[in-house]
């Protein structure tokens, strides 16, 4: 079966608006078969624009050649020098000065005004492999997952429709995380595509930044999509955001008083996203209504030795998940955390993902996350704690940690650090958090 490239979008309507102007569908189509003329013959383009609307151009452009979009989770060298590996046949399309130097650069051709050309709208197979997202396999090495253009199709379509998402509504989407990352793919590249909502070209990280991205969308009532830690930065600084459509969370979890504090503050609704790189949006929920989520359409979920299962409909076989989740029905489940993110101390067990949101509702922290210690020598494992929390003292802190969780969940360190290293999609990796441990501890022994 053959799918459009564009599902709902009149030649005139905005697709994409940001840095004082608009581009319409028909300028995009244009664009696509003007950048897809000039690309090399390769089999695989890693997509490298930060500019939202070029790297629609560069994933509708690759499409058109046939050529596979790679998505990794980062732009370290070392990531890509591994991609360059597997994927001899590989070059990067950006519109970034400082790149990675480990694969043939492609720079972003400037592009003429020729929508008065009648281009005929592409279409693809469903079964066409459109890019290949990666996560950290067991050995460090990127672990690839095909995503075909008929399932990222039908998986927009479902969360769109899940969020209330109507073609021909017209809306914006302003959203903070980078096209590459499997969130921002799906909002802000697939359901614009489908739905016929016009993108914003920025990616705003700050507070003021935001603000301003919304206050510029061309058309009313815009979606923000952010990560919990720009939605809570954007809280404590109690901007003045916009009249919203509502604000969609997801790449981390979401504290709750974060998100009752944001409906409250900005007058709308708050939604979550969940899902992983291997099965992309899957769920969602508002926990105003409770702690479940709620599978999309046609998506079901089943116990696993390993996890859970999910089935979808689109899917071309069912996915193993890592998560400890507590399933209600096959439509609905609670998370309770990741196999490796279980903390056992004492007899009792918790996750990390519990304790770093019971960190995060304090009042004054700007971020935190815990760290479990393995030890070497057998003992019980030891937890230690990062937060950031301008004014407040480590005794207040573990004060106020006491009235939340089980005294053998404590930290047994606690330290105050100015900011913590999260990613582009508010990501705080693992590695970078045993990094961080490692060198204060190396610090703490010196003393």
């Amino acid at each position: 079966m053959q799918i459009p490239l564009l599902a709902d979008f009149p030649r005139d309507t905005t697709i994409a608006f940001g840095r004082g102007e608009r581009v319409s569908a028909a300028q995009y189509l244009a664009d696509v078969e003007h950048l897809a003329a000039q690309l090399p013959a390769r089999r695989y383009v890693l997509n490298d624009c930060f500019d939202r609307y070029r790297f629609l151009v560069g994933f509708g452009a690759a499409m058109r050649r046939g050529q596979v979009n790679l998505l990794p989770g980062n732009r370290v060298a070392h990531v890509w020098q591994q991609l360059a590996q597997d994927y001899p046949d590989v070059y990067c399309l950006t519109d970034q000065d400082e790149v990675p130097e480990a694969i043939q650069v492609v720079r972003f051709p400037s592009l003429a005004d020729n929508a008065s050309n009648v281009i005929a709208e592409p279409t693809f197979p469903d079964s066409q492999i459109a890019a290949i997202a990666f996560t950290s396999g067991s050995t460090g090495r990127p672990k690839p997952f095909l995503k075909y253009w008929g399932t990222l199709v039908r998986e927009a379509q479902a969360g769109g429709r899940r969020l209330g998402f109507r073609p021909g509504a017209r809306g914006a989407i302003v959203a903070t995380v980078p096209p590459q990352h499997m969130y921002g793919f799906v909002t802000s590249v697939m359901i614009p595509l489908q739905f016929g909502y016009a993108s914003c070209r920025e990616r705003p990280f700050y507070p003021e930044d935001v603000r301003l991205a919304l206050d510029a969308s061309p058309i009313p009532n815009p979606v923000l999509v952010i990560t919990p830690t720009q939605l809570r930065a954007c809280v404590l600084d109690k901007s003045a955001l916009p009249k919203l459509a509502f604000i969609l969370s997801s790449a981390a979890p979401l504290p709750p008083a974060v998100a009752t504090e944001a409906e409250a503050l900005f007058a709308t609704q708050v939604f979550e996203y969940y899902g992983s790189t291997e099965t992309g949006a899957i769920a969602s929920r508002r926990q105003q209504e409770g702690d479940r989520w709620h599978t999309f359409e046609g998506v079901h979920v089943r116990p696993h030795a390993d996890g859970f299962l999910v089935e979808a409909d689109y899917f071309p076989e069912p996915v193993v998940l890592n998560d400890v989740v507590d399933i209600r029905d096959s439509t609905h489940f609670s998370l309770v955390g990741r196999n490796s993110d279980l903390v056992k101390i004492g007899g009792k067990r918790t996750s990390l993902l519990y304790l770093n949101q019971q960190l995060q509702e304090i009042e004054g922290v700007a971020d935190g996350a815990f760290v479990l210690e393995e030890s070497s020598d057998g003992r019980e494992p030891r937890l230690t704690a990062f937060v950031v929390a301008p004014g407040r003292t480590r005794e207040q802190l573990l004060a106020a940690l006491r009235t939340r969780v089980d005294e053998v969940f404590l930290p047994r360190r606690l330290w105050l650090v100015p900011t913590l290293s999260r990613n582009a999609a508010g990501k705080l990796p693992r590695e970078q958090l045993t990094a961080l441990l490692a060198q204060h501890l190396k610090s703490e022994t010196a003393k």
